[in-house]
């Protein structure tokens, strides 16, 4: 076995199979916690079998041949553990934490779900209704809907970053179980997956025991990765509005389209970026527009990557009558850090926000399964060593670069969930509206 990244080391390992097996050993933890990732999500999906990757999530747990309904949940809800799963655009994970000394009484019964699902049809057809149900609560949270218009308005529905993980209730009702084993036959293979172990465990008598489950043969045809077009570059200003009635105060999204995962250096400068710009209570946004001018009640930059594009954004959530003006005032900080730069305090200052966020974020096994899995399935684990060295190596001339050459004030792209009208307030503009 070789040794993976020097600040968070892990024993790396593949499989004659083609499975990815990362292993970290925590001697004082307890607990163990397993993290099987597959390298399929909404990015693969054609549009009439949108949602498939997130329904076969749910499907996964209803059992297989040797595998009841439910019993995966009933193995380790019974011992105290935790099971869990997501899908995202560009994966979708399984996950189990138990106490370190019932991982190899509880580690089959996650690989026989995930490996062997059987998609029974009558259990389809009532977690249809439960995913449908979270669908529509979905579509009640303010910050998902939000959120879902940016994708929509940055991406387009011809991309599939621009559509829904979820489905539609209508994609859901085209599925079918035969759909849905075709699809885990041709992505749920060992060359696609990668199976994490973190906590108290011996890496050797680990690996034995995943080698056990994990390691047989697929069958079958692998499927290939359906082409994806260019991530679309707005030629001005890409403004799209909607309405929500539970919606107190507005939601305002600025987006500038980046790079994708393949651009490693660039992708590590735009989180200083979007830290030194919407990082914590001294970031130049959140000093400047909530805690100076109390224009907003929140605002935060974030650099979202995935594996074929990738967006920076502006979030803020604020008072109707002020969007203009923090709008605005956005793109003059945004020019003002093109043209003067950024000081050095101010670039280590970021520079200790995100690497103790990524060493924060990794003290649990659970939460340092996650870190491994996802890197591994959408980067290569060793690109967590490259992003802390490459934080460290960054110039604030560099950081002032990658404004210039994204954050253009002219092309851009405007998401805003506004508060609907109420009672007199619509009739008046409607009344207004038909003059």
């Amino acid at each position: 076995m070789s040794r993976a990244p020097r600040l968070l080391p892990a024993y790396t390992h593949r499989l004659n199979n083609g499975l990815s097996v990362i292993l970290h050993p925590l001697p004082i933890a307890d607990s163990a916690t397993v993290d099987v990732w597959v390298q399929t999500g909404g990015r693969n999906e054609p549009l009439q079998w949108l949602g498939i990757s997130h329904f076969l999530e749910h499907m996964v747990f209803k059992g297989s041949e040797r595998l009841a309904p439910g019993e995966l949940d009933r193995v380790i809800e019974g011992r105290g553990g935790i099971t869990n799963a997501a899908t995202g655009q560009d994966y979708t994970h399984y996950y189990i934490t138990v106490a370190a000394t019932d991982l190899p009484d509880t580690l089959p019964y996650l690989a026989e779900a995930v490996l062997r699902a059987g998609i029974p049809p009558e259990e389809m057809e009532r977690e249809r209704q439960v995913v449908l149900e979270e669908i529509r609560r979905a579509a009640d949270n303010l910050g998902h809907t939000a959120y879902q218009l940016l994708l929509e308005t940055a991406f387009g529905v011809e991309h599939p970053y621009g559509r829904p993980v979820l489905g539609t209730p209508e994609s859901l009702m085209g599925l079918t179980p035969e759909l849905l084993r075709a699809y885990h036959r041709g992505w749920y293979r060992p060359e696609y997956m990668t199976v994490v172990v973190t906590g108290g465990i011996d890496p050797d008598q680990v690996l034995a025991l995943v080698e056990r489950e994990f390691g047989d043969p697929a069958s079958g045809s692998a499927w290939t990765r359906p082409p994806i077009p260019p991530q679309p570059r707005p030629q001005g200003i890409l403004r799209r509005e909607s309405t929500h009635t539970r919606l107190e105060q507005a939601r305002l999204k600025l987006a500038w389209p980046t790079v994708s995962l393949e651009a490693w250096e660039q992708v590590c400068g735009l989180e200083l970026l979007a830290a030194v710009l919407g990082g914590g209570r001294t970031s130049r946004l959140v000093h400047l527009l909530r805690e100076q001018r109390g224009w907003v009640r929140r605002v935060g930059c974030s650099s979202l990557v995935l594996k074929e594009g990738g967006l920076f954004c502006i979030s803020a959530r604020l008072e109707v009558e002020n969007l203009e003006r923090v709008e605005a005032t956005i793109l003059r900080e945004i020019e003002k850090l093109q043209q003067e730069g950024i000081g050095q305090a101010e670039l280590d200052r970021a520079r200790r926000l995100l690497t103790h966020e990524l060493l924060f974020s990794a003290e649990s096994p659970s939460q340092l399964a996650s870190i491994y899995g996802y890197y591994e399935t959408l980067v290569g684990v060793q690109r967590l060593q490259e992003y802390l060295e490459l934080l460290q190596a960054f110039t604030p001339a560099q950081v002032r670069e990658l404004a210039q050459q994204y954050l253009s004030p002219e092309a851009y792209v405007v998401a805003l969930l506004k508060p609907a009208a109420s009672g007199a307030a619509a009739a008046s503009e409607l009344q207004l509206a038909c003059r």
